[in-house]
């Protein structure tokens, strides 16, 4: 198996050719703590999938804990600087209480940016051990830095790159202001769910009598709120670390069955792939993994698709039985890849049905993400039980 499509376009270049500075020292942190270099995906036993989560749960009581420190510290700090420096500050005005905000700021500053700090050493250790326990390489291949960069990206909770995926445009299908709005958040959620819990502190605390029990409050609070990021972050590096296999597995079934795919169904399948990316509205590493690989296995010399789907759900019904079955479990398992199966991808699936003269059974499709979170096998029965 190599590591490029036949012209040489390598998947990590796809994904992230000019990776910032922090991204590139996560990565580098992931490459030289668990370089796994000879791992392949595989099939999570019930040992490994203990293990995996072990890994996760004791990431977020690490986070917790931190937020209950830095809480502690923060309401202590605050405490200690209105009775201790400022007299409670009663009766002062804004340029009067000037320098308890400098204080306090200044302190508060220092706390929370070693508690940033660890808690992506936490993240980045953790995603580092998920990605051992699931058999990704990250280092010594380009599918490797694909998926380094991806699983530096989840840890430091970067949104996934806007750039062209093999000629496609992830993001085509998204409002400009979605967009727009998507990344600002990003950048600002942190900062924002910050002031809301110091504006509701302050409310709920009020009262001057109130005020002494800050750190008993800011502690619990802050432990919640890391825990929520830090299994958040746990759960996208579990299905990015998890998605290879699944891919390698229905890659590996239609390669068996290529000499029955005619040039018509590979379109379709490339198509469908391409526009399940667009409708995902994300630029997934598993999706660029599975395009890479689908590629390579097609024998394209083509590395840039042109999306045509409606032209191609004309074609389907002219697909024979093989080809129909590859279709099927293709767009089946690229739903369940990339994050939620949103209506987008839902849609597709319908239409891809309907085009076939098939039903899709969406009650199944959740078992079958479970499965592919739990590092187990979809055969190609399972993968087109969905669809009757």
């Amino acid at each position: 198996m190599t590591d490029t499509t036949s012209d040489g376009s390598a998947p990590d270049e796809q994904y992230a050719p000019d990776p910032n500075v922090l991204e590139r020292s996560a990565a580098a942190f992931l490459k030289q703590r668990y370089p796994s270099e000879d791992a392949t995906p595989h099939a999570l036993g019930e040992q490994a999938l203990g293990k995996l989560r072990r890994i996760e749960r004791r990431a977020v009581v690490y986070a917790a804990l931190a937020g209950i420190l830095s809480g502690l510290l923060i309401g202590g700090i605050e405490v200690f600087v209105r009775r201790g420096l400022m007299d409670g500050m009663q009766g002062m005005g804004w340029t009067e209480q000037l320098p308890y905000w400098i204080k306090f700021f200044a302190l508060a500053g220092v706390v929370s940016g070693i508690e940033i700090l660890f808690l992506y050493w936490n993240a980045l250790r953790a995603i580092g051990r998920i990605g051992r326990v699931a058999g990704i390489r990250l280092k010594g291949s380009s599918r490797g830095t694909l998926m380094v960069h991806g699983l530096a990206r989840t840890a430091l909770e970067f949104p996934n790159p806007r750039r062209p995926v093999y000629g496609i445009d992830p993001y085509a299908l998204m409002p400009k202001w979605k967009f727009v709005m998507q990344n600002l958040l990003y950048r600002m959620k942190v900062g924002i769910s910050s002031f809301i819990v110091r504006v509701l502190l302050r409310r709920m605390l009020g009262r001057a009598a109130l005020r002494g029990a800050i750190p008993l409050v800011t502690g619990p609070l802050y432990a919640i709120w890391n825990a929520i990021i830090v299994w958040r972050i746990m759960r996208q590096a579990r299905e990015l670390a998890l998605g290879p296999y699944a891919v390698e597995e229905l890659v590996q079934r239609i390669a068996e069955r290529a000499g029955e795919v005619g040039e018509r169904a590979r379109q379709i399948m490339l198509d469908g792939v391409g526009e399940m990316l667009m409708r995902s509205q994300n630029a997934h590493p598993n999706y660029i993994y599975l395009l890479s690989r689908l590629m390579e296995e097609l024998d394209c010399i083509e590395q840039t698709i042109d999306v045509d789907w409606s032209a191609r759900l004309k074609d389907l019904p002219a697909l024979n039985e093989t080809e129909r079955q590859c279709v099927v479990e293709l767009l089946v398992v690229a739903s369940l890849l990339g994050g939620k199966l949103r209506g987008g991808k839902l849609d597709l699936l319908r239409e891809a049905c309907e085009a076939l003269g098939l039903r899709l059974n969406t009650t199944l499709l959740p078992r079958l993400h479970r499965r592919i979170m739990q590092g187990q096998r979809i055969d190609g029965d399972m993968a087109r039980s969905p669809v009757s």
